[in-house]
């Protein structure tokens, strides 16, 4: 390609093929196939670019993507979700062991937003440079992990549908990249949902103070800012390698595993842990997603009493920003305990009330692939068995993970 762009902050593949596409007038399948991310074989109009595009490329496909774009390999691989995987556990295929190909991660794996993505307007609208007053600014990596529901740059919580026609921007039922990528003349700032009834594109413009939702009040947008600093700083590549989960020092890709497991049995239970809420409006907030989730679930049982016992309805992430930082926020809570029987104790509502509702899917969360060993020995140590909490340390420790305490103390015997 004669003229290319230099990527941005945290760009996804699908922001940088949407700019690329805008600066050269044409459609994004068009620049999908000028850059060699597929075949030119089929009529343009039923191009299809790949969903699993998003994670990752393979080495033929990365190389002649980087020549066509004057990219490095590094800048290209820069706009994968894969490299996100060293600090995010649902993503990276070492702590996954059902998933162990790069290739695989996206099957079933709802904690990695395909089909949407969430957004920040302000961010869309670009830093004022010349280049992003024309194409935009970065549609990120980042707004694809369920645990980034917040702008700290914009002090201000993400969207995830259109202000107009209240789909997920990228409504798309081919399962492409990019919805409606046979069409050229849209800017990356634009919706490109259909609208229903219609094969009209929306077209409405996403960037700006001017798009909004329902405000939330100054209270829940400073717990959601407050506990979304957190999570970018274990996310972050220079973060901290580990974080404490129930009083031990846990690997920081394990710890949103954790916060996986612990968000589906919160769900699952609710309002068991309803106190644990940062503020009422969060409380309420959980109360009609839960609500909403109950009821899908309840429709999900066969005839003659039978269930097919599906543990998504509780386990997948909220689409809703807020909903989803709510939930995670209330899962983050017994994860700080100071050490394991604190948190057990904490937890035992929870834990007796996934029991009491279905006792097999609540297997399936105390059983999460990935999860750490301090959550497995709380999720699995009975709360009628007291002898067993003086063991709790000792198996966790069996692991060769270290307490908390004993850290913080090593560190001031080193000044």
């Amino acid at each position: 390609m004669p003229r290319s762009l230099d990527p941005l902050e945290d760009e996804s593949l699908r922001g940088y093929l949407l700019r690329l596409a805008h600066l050269y007038g044409a459609a994004p399948s068009e620049i999908a196939i000028c850059t060699g991310l597929v075949s030119s074989a089929s009529p343009r109009n039923t191009v299809r670019i790949p969903m699993r595009f998003l994670h990752d490329l393979d080495e033929q496909r990365l190389n002649a993507f980087a020549r066509a774009t004057h990219l490095t390999s590094d800048e290209t691989r820069r706009l994968l979700t894969a490299p996100l995987g060293r600090r995010y556990g649902p993503l990276n295929t070492r702590l996954l062991a059902e998933t162990r190909t790069p290739a695989g991660i996206l099957q079933n794996n709802s904690w990695i937003l395909t089909r949407t993505t969430r957004y920040c307007p302000r961010c869309l609208s670009g830093d004022g440079s010349a280049i992003q007053e024309r194409h935009g600014g970065s549609w990120r990596r980042s707004w694809r992990l369920p645990p980034v529901f917040a702008c700290l740059r914009h002090q201000r919580l993400l969207l995830h549908s259109c202000p107009r026609c209240g789909q997920d921007i990228n409504a798309t039922r081919t399962g492409s990249l990019i919805a409606r990528g046979s069409e050229s003349g849209l800017h990356p700032a634009q919706c490109r949902a259909t609208l229903p009834g219609t094969r009209t594109v929306c077209g409405t413009w996403l960037a700006g103070d001017g798009v909004d939702r329902t405000p939330q009040a100054p209270a829940t947008v400073a717990a959601l800012l407050r506990l979304q600093y957190h999570f970018d700083g274990l996310l972050a590549p220079n973060g901290p390698k580990s974080v404490g989960s129930f009083g031990w020092m846990i690997p920081a890709a394990q710890y949103f595993i954790d916060l996986r497991a612990l968000s589906g049995l919160i769900f699952m239970t609710w309002p068991q842990a309803r106190e644990l809420a940062g503020t009422e409006a969060l409380a309420v907030l959980v109360d009609r997603e839960a609500e909403r989730r109950h009821a899908e679930f309840a429709k999900s049982r066969a005839p003659a009493g039978k269930q097919r016992r599906a543990s998504h309805h509780y386990s997948d992430p909220s689409a809703d920003p807020v909903s989803g930082g709510a939930v995670l926020g209330i899962a983050a809570r017994p994860l700080s305990a100071s050490d394991e029987i604190e948190a057990h104790e904490a937890m035992a509502p929870i834990i007796d009330g996934a029991k009491g509702r279905d006792l097999s899917v609540g297997y399936q969360f105390r059983s999460l692939s990935g999860i750490s060993h301090p959550l497995l020995v709380v999720l699995n140590t009975s709360r009628k068995d007291k002898g067993a909490y003086q063991g709790m340390g000792q198996r966790i420790e069996g692991q060769g993970l270290m307490r908390i305490d004993g850290l913080l103390g090593r560190h001031e015997r080193e000044g």
